[in-house]
Formats: structure tokens, sequence, C-alpha cells
């Protein structure tokens, strides 16, 4: 059979080394390859976590592939290292072997009229196999190739080989004229006729030999300048993706996929380019197209590798910045281009197409990757997480639509860089200790918050490209700052450019409506029962904490992937295998990402945005394995008590207590979010009472809120703008009313959260002790006639217990029994009606002390005598033993003096004589 007969298998590429399935064969664990090849993805689930796997991924694969190396990171350095392709360096040396051209191309040589046609109507079936260097039999015995060129618009071609490569043309390697055949297309046949001294002369059954390397001298038809391009051809190049990895990916488990599929700038063979790779398994034909080709399908028909389907093609001279897609034709003769799933950025919307990043730091060398400087925070939070103590760490986490949170002139969108240091300098000043940001990656609706997603893997466009996020990151990271990014892995958007019937078929979701389309947000579900779409999701939560050291991810509403009937009704929604309304697929989808995310990136912290009583979430063994649950029922209970009328809160007031119930079923996360200050909801100031609430009653009441928020078990998360009690709901086409913020009301409230956020942070009972039952205790939960309710914080010694009394009423109750269980003097550290903050200074002052007396109070060996004001939350610690003091006073005295300097403590509030250390 000719080597030019499209229907050849496989055929030989022009860079001279064999397909794939002929190399040399990848050394792989035998165990390793036998379970891979089985594509039985919960044998793949059990294999990557193996050993052997690992041992496998710490050396480089024969082929030339350096697979992952997963996130770890060389000793003193920050960089999540993971470059997993590494092709054979490209050394000049010596020609071994000399051709020249044949003086015209023989009758079998010819590609076939047939061929030509699918060609140019960009339907040809294996372009690999008639397209590009193939040996061709002459019938002498001697050692010929055959080289076709598809050259867009060219009007003349010329050949020379790759200077410093191993075959040079006869002529001083002169540049030699290639036959042209109808549009397009230019061929000839080259004869190996000298070898290099000592080399013997190849014969058409020698094998082993070095690629023949060659470039092409192009002029193009309307170019009057004569000007020549010199490129190198896209069919020279072979299967540049490995067999492990794509089986990897077929299997669901393929985490490092981000360095799999995609547009990647890489160097093959002297030629520097990008190297494409699509999933589209149901595709008759794929063809890349871009600004290098004028989006013209038929210039650039890419690989399938049948096993995978995936679609793969290098094009040298592609560059960063060059925007693209895919053009599919699919089984029902339709004709569409889509965006690349895998992309790393993409054109502002509502355009929409991909673009070549230049920010891909898995195929440089080190110095030319974005130079990131928070080695201390990386290195301490992997500490953390191998010693297992992030739960007991202070997290105060401030919510963010970074579109939003800031605009510049004319409503115009801050970047990446521009908000960096405003955002950084407010976040420290309000003392939050991470931001959430909500959903970063692109999304083509700006009314969707981020929460409609279609480019999983890159940062939103409007706000730059993906260094500018690193860097605002990494000066997060500077300061001590942690980042959480909202990840949305259950639903993307419909678009028909997107991901929706990726190939013409339903890929990406399910393919019935009853499973595949989520009937109140318009949005399609993710076939969680598909290996490869799991590999998708897996990847780009790992592409987010590797790529980006984002330090936690929050997912975005879990419940809807974790029932099959959420917001269905009877007839739209299918039962499991088991009859049973759970989503199996995505439950195990959810286990492996905890899984996967907890032991590639120790320290990381994951939160799931769920509604339901499922039980387990945040179980490490036997549940999801979340570290952390939203508690919306206490967010939903506690506002619904706040706007219920003053003489009826008492009736209310199981709302506040409801959540001892079930508080130790789970660990949480107590989020005042987006969710409540958009769509008619009103701002959470609006809640803070009901009609006809006066303005200053709303904002003390807002700040006990807070103070209640932070006081009780869990981790206290703020929405932007509720720190300085903002009016208006929130929208996300304008920014956060700042010039609110300069109100003196609103600027003390704002004192107030920042106070109080630093008493958080330096006193470990109110966050160490989070997940535990014993951290928690009620001192007066039955007050429903007061509107008060008063609990005391552990962790520790029982000096450094905290005492938080809430008092919802509008009275102010004067020399006011609260049993407590140490006598002494309890220490003020925080009274949210202080002259600070904007109150009356009604109760006791800031860092004031008061005496405890004997009895007064039923069930408490010891009673505090307070006067509580209204609308109005106290904090109190513990009395501090004599000797403690002293012990705790000495040692400060030590510390300054040995720092050279004095105590620059911050806010009042937060220093209290050291007397209750921070679980830091």
């Amino acid at each position: 059979m000719s080597t030019a007969d499209p229907a050849t298998p496989n055929p030989p590429s022009v860079n001279g080394s064999k397909p794939l399935d002929t190399q040399t064969p990848q050394t792989v664990p035998a165990a390793v390859a036998d379970v891979i090849k089985e594509a039985d993805s919960e044998k793949v689930q059990e294999l990557v976590r193996s050993a052997e796997y690992k041992k496998h991924l710490d050396h480089e694969c024969k082929s030339g592939y350096t697979p992952s190396e997963g996130p770890h990171e060389a000793e003193g350095s920050n960089e999540l290292d993971a470059a997993p392709v590494t092709y054979p360096e490209f050394v000049p040396g010596e020609p071994s072997y000399f051709v020249e051209t044949l003086d015209s191309v023989p009758g079998g040589a010819h590609i076939s009229d047939h061929d030509l046609h699918l060609l140019h109507k960009a339907h040809h079936q294996d372009p690999f196999g008639v397209l590009g260097c193939h040996p061709y039999d002459h019938g002498d015995g001697a050692k010929y190739f055959l080289v076709r060129a598809w050259i867009k618009d060219a009007r003349d071609a010329r050949l020379r080989c790759v200077p410093g490569s191993a075959y040079q043309l006869v002529n001083d390697n002169e540049p030699v004229w290639l036959h042209r055949k109808g549009e397009w297309m230019f061929q000839m046949v080259f004869k190996v006729v000298r070898a290099a001294e000592g080399k013997p002369l190849p014969t058409k059954d020698s094998h082993d030999l070095p690629p023949f390397l060659y470039e092409l001298i192009v002029r193009y038809e309307g170019d009057g300048s004569n000007t020549e391009f010199v490129k190198r051809d896209a069919y020279s190049f072979g299967c540049l993706l490995p067999d492990f990895d794509l089986n990897l990916f077929r299997s669901g488990s393929c985490w490092h996929v981000d360095c799999l599929l995609g547009g990647h700038v890489v160097e093959v063979d002297a030629a520097k380019g990008v190297r494409f790779a699509v999933w589209a398994p149901n595709a008759v034909f794929v063809s890349v197209v871009g600004d290098w080709n004028q989006w013209d399908g038929r210039a650039h028909p890419m690989r399938k590798r049948h096993d995978y389907g995936v679609w793969e093609l290098f094009i040298a001279d592609v560059a960063p910045g060059m925007k693209y897609g895919y053009r599919i034709h699919g089984q029902n003769g339709m004709d569409f281009v889509k965006i690349d799933p895998y992309a790393q950025e993409f054109e502002n919307p509502p355009a929409y197409a991909s673009i070549v990043s230049g920010c891909d730091d898995a195929y440089k060398k080190p110095a030319d990757r974005f130079k990131w400087t928070d080695q201390e925070w990386m290195r301490a939070r992997r500490e953390d997480g191998k010693m297992d103590v992030i739960r007991r760490r202070p997290m105060s986490i401030y919510e963010v639509h970074l579109p939003s949170w800031m605009r510049g002139d004319n409503n115009s969108y801050l970047g990446y860089r521009e908000v960096a240091h405003r955002l950084v300098n407010h976040v420290k000043a309000c003392n939050f200790t991470h931001i959430e940001f909500m959903p970063l990656a692109q999304h083509p609706f700006e009314g969707s918050w981020g929460y409609q997603t279609v480019g999983l893997y890159a940062p939103y466009s409007r706000l730059g490209n993906p260094d500018d996020l690193k860097y605002l990151i990494n000066e997060l990271h500077k300061e001590g700052i942690g980042v959480f990014l909202d990840f949305v892995p259950g639903h993307f958007v419909k678009d028909d450019w997107g991901l929706v019937y990726y190939d013409g078929v339903p890929l990406y979701e399910y393919a019935d409506p009853k499973e595949g389309e989520h009937l109140e947000w318009g949005t399609m579900v993710f076939n969680f029962r598909r290996s490869e779409v799991r590999s998708f999701l897996l990847g780009a939560a790992y592409h987010w904490l590797r790529r980006y050291h984002i330090d936690g991810l929050r997912i975005d509403a879990v419940s809807s992937m974790l029932y099959k009937n959420h917001m269905r009704g009877p007839g739209q929604w299918i039962a499991n295998e088991h009859g049973g309304d759970a989503n199996l697929q995505a439950i195990s989808l959810l286990q492996e990402m905890n899984w996967v995310v907890h032991k590639e990136f120790p320290g990381v912290f994951t939160m799931a945005e769920e509604s339901t009583s499922w039980q387990g979430v945040t179980n490490q063994d036997t549940g999801l394995g979340f570290d952390a649950k939203w508690d919306l029922g206490w967010m939903n209970d506690t506002l619904e008590y706040l706007t219920t009328p003053g003489p009826m809160r008492g009736g209310a007031h199981s709302k506040l207590t409801f959540r001892g119930l079930y508080v130790a079923h789970e660990k949480w996360v107590l989020p005042l979010s987006h969710d409540e200050v958009v769509s008619g909801k009103g701002s959470l100031l609006d809640k803070c009472g009901f009609q006809g609430t006066p303005f200053e009653e709303r904002l003390k009441t807002l700040r006990t809120l807070y103070g209640f928020q932070v006081g009780v078990p869990g981790r206290p998360l703020i929405f932007m703008g509720g720190e300085i009690a903002q009016g208006r709901e929130w929208k996300e086409s304008r920014s956060v009313d700042w010039h609110e913020g300069e109100e003196d009301s609103r600027k003390k409230t704002c004192i107030f959260v920042s106070d109080l956020l630093a008493v958080y942070k330096y006193h470990s009972p109110l966050h160490a002790g989070d997940d535990e039952s014993w951290n928690f205790q009620w001192v007066d939960c039955d007050n429903a006639s007061d509107n008060l309710i008063a609990f005391l914080r552990k962790y520790g010694e029982w000096y450094n217990d905290i005492l938080v009394i809430c008092n919802f009423s509008g009275n102010t109750y004067y020399r006011y029994p609260i049993g407590c269980p140490h006598g002494g003097e309890w220490e003020v550290l925080l009274n949210s009606d202080d002259w600070r903050y904007g109150g009356a200074m009604n109760g006791p002052g800031n860092l004031s002390r008061i005496h405890t007396t004997q009895g007064g109070r039923i069930g408490w060996p010891y009673c505090l005598w307070l006067d509580i004001p209204a609308f109005g939350c106290l904090y109190l610690k513990a009395p501090t033993p004599p000797e403690v003091r002293e012990k705790q006073e000495q040692q400060q005295k030590e510390k300054k003096a040995a720092e050279g300097e004095g105590d620059k403590g911050g806010s009042s509030a937060a220093v209290t004589n050291g007397e209750s250390g921070s679980s830091e």
C-alpha cells in the first residue's frame, strides 16, 4: 500500500519520531500500566494514591515527556513546579546524511485528487496520513522521503533542512523548490545520497534514523513585495501527548490535565509554537482556527487520537496573544466554532475567543515564570497542613466580588494590579485574615456574578491576565492575608459557542434533560458519570491551587450536585441505580476532589455551600471531606430574628439558640454573604430592624450582629460593604458606596469591625476550638423576655475564657446579673456602645475591669453586675491569676528588648497585656 494512501494508519511524522504507539514504550510499572489500560475509574483512583504511581512520576519517560510531579515544592522554594512536558532539546551538530531532490515527483507519490478535495473541504479524516513527511519506496532500495506541505494561500514554496540537523541538502543546504499541485498543496521526494564519514548509507529498510527536520520558505498570493516567510510544517511533528497521561485523562484522574489539553507554547525540534489539544470524541473532523490562518477551517486540520477522542496539532510560530478556537464538524453534518475549554485566557465579553496565553508557567523556564515572593506564607501554610492545625488558626473572611469592589472613573473596571494595594490596605485595616473571591473564572454574563462559568481554567479577562491575578494574590500573601476562591463545578452556561453540545452531541453535560439541565438557573449540569469530565473538573480545582497559590476553595451549590431531584418536581428527574435521589457520581467526585486537595496541597481549606441536612459534609473519613460547611441555617434564623419587631422578638428567641442542637454535627463557616444583600432583599443594615427602625438603632444592631457572629463557634464571613454599613443593597454593576464610609457613624462602625476581628484574632478561645463541642457553653440562653443571650468560649487554660453578652432589645439594663465560672477581675475587651464606635457609652468601657461577687445568679458560683447597653454587645475576658500576669508581663518585656522597639499592637481592643495568647 502506498504511504500516500490516506488509509495508512499512523504514518511516521516528518520530525523523524515514530507515532507514539510505535515509539519505545514508556517505563511505566506493569501494575500501573495494567490498571490504566482498563480505564476503570475506581481502580485508577486507587492507583493514583499508590506508591508505584508516585514513583512513576519521579522519572522522565523515554518518550521525552515528563508527567506532572504534582505540586511538591523544592526545599526553600515557593514554586509549585509541575512543568509536565519536556521535549528533547535540539542540539545543533554536523550533518549525518545528505539528500537531494528528484527531478520530478513520481506518479505514485502524488496526492490523490480525492484526498486533495477532502482537505479543501476540511473533511479529511487523517490529514497526517497524507501531509508531512513519509518514507517512500522508489523501487531501487535507497532511502527516500516524501514531503507534502499544505500551505494556505501560498504562491510558491521552497524547502531546506533545518540548519544543524542530521540532514542537509547536497547543495550546501540551498533551498529547493517544491512542486505545486492545485491550491495550497506542495510536494517533493528526497533521496538520501550520501552519509557522513563513518556512517553507513541508509536503505529503505533502515530504522532508527534521526528525524528529517525541514523548514519552508513561502511567498503568498497577493503579496506584491515578494516577501519570503520561513515557517515549519505543522504536519512534520509526531504525536506529542503520551498515552499514559491520555489514559489518566480518559480514566477521570488526570489532575494535571491543564498541562495536557488546551493551547500551550512549547518548543519541539528547534521550533517554538503552540501545541493545541482538545477533547471532542464525537466530532468527525476538527481544525484549529485563529488569527494566523484567518479562522479558515481548511488550513489546520488536527490529528485524532482515536483511543481517547483527543485531537492535537502543533503549529510553529503561533504566538502568545493570538486568538483561536476549534472548528468542529459534527456527525449531523453541521460545522461550528467552539472555545477551548482549557484555555487560560479569553477575550473580554461579549467576545469569546480563546487566547494563547503568555502566562502559562507550566512550560516556561524558571527564570521566565511569574516571580512569586510569598515563600514564607506558602511554607507556613504547608507546615500548618502537615501538622493539621489549620482549623485552629483564626479565619475571618471578607467576601469580595472583585469587579464591583471598587470602580474607576466613569464606572470603569479596576484590574487585578490596579486594585491590589487598595484591597490589601483595606483588608489589613479591617483585620480580616482571609479574602474569599466570588468566582474569578471566565464568565460571559456579568449578572451571574461569576457563578455561570464557561472557562474554568482562565481568570476573568475584564480584570487582566493570569500574571495580573498572580500579582494580586502575591501581594495579599506578602501581607499575611489568605485567599479563598469560589469554585463552580456543578453547572455551566448554555451559550452555543461554549461547552454545551461541544462536539455536536451532549458531551460535558448529561444527555437526558432530566439530568442535564438545571431548570431554575437555566444552565447545564456537568456529566459527573463521564470520566473525562471528572478529569476536567478535578484538573480545574488543581489548576487554581497550583498555578495561583489559592489557599482554599469554596464549592458553590453543593446541594444541586448531591441530589438528582434538586429543584425538580415529580417526573422531572431520574433516580440512581439504587432507586434513590443521591447523585452517586457527584458525591464521589467531591470526595476525590477533597482527597486530592488535602493530599497534594497541605494547608488548603475547602468549604461547601450546602443548604440541606446532608450528613457528613465535613467528615474526612466517611463523608464528603470538606473542612467546613456554610451554616445557612444560622444566617437565615438570625436575620429573621432581627427583622422581627421588638415586642415580638421574645417569641422568636429560639432562632438565636436553635443552632446548639446541630452545631456539633459539622464544622462551620458563618456567612453574612452576598446572597442576602441583593435582588431586592436590601442591605444588611436594612435587615437590622423592621419598618420604621431609626438609622442609629440599626447601626447598633448591626454591630451587635457582628459581635454575635464572631462570638459563636464558626468562621465569620462578611460580604464587602457590610463593614461600612452600606445603605443600598449590592449591585454587581457598580462599586461599593465608599463615600458612605466617610460618614462618621459608618466610619466608626468599620472601626468596630476592625477591633472586633482583632479581638477574635488575638484570643484563641474565639477561634481555636471552633470545631470542638467543649469550646462553647451557654451562660444565659433562656432569657427570651429580655432578648438577651450570654455564653462562654473556652480554649486552653481557664483564665483564657471569653464571655460574650448580646442584648437585642432596645432597653439598657443597669446592674444586670450575669453568671460566670471564675471569680476575680474580668476585663472588658469590647463594648459595641463605646464612644469609639459612635455609641452612647452605656456599659463598661473598653479595657475597664469588673469584679465578681459570689452568688447572685442561679447555677453559677460567681456573678458580674453589668450595665448592658441597648442593642449592645460585650466581650469580657476571665481573670488572669497574678502569677500568670507577672510571667506574661516579663515575657513581653523580654520580647520588646529583643526586638529593640515597643509593642506595635494595633487597635486598643486587640492588646490586653498579653493575657490571652493566640493559637498562632
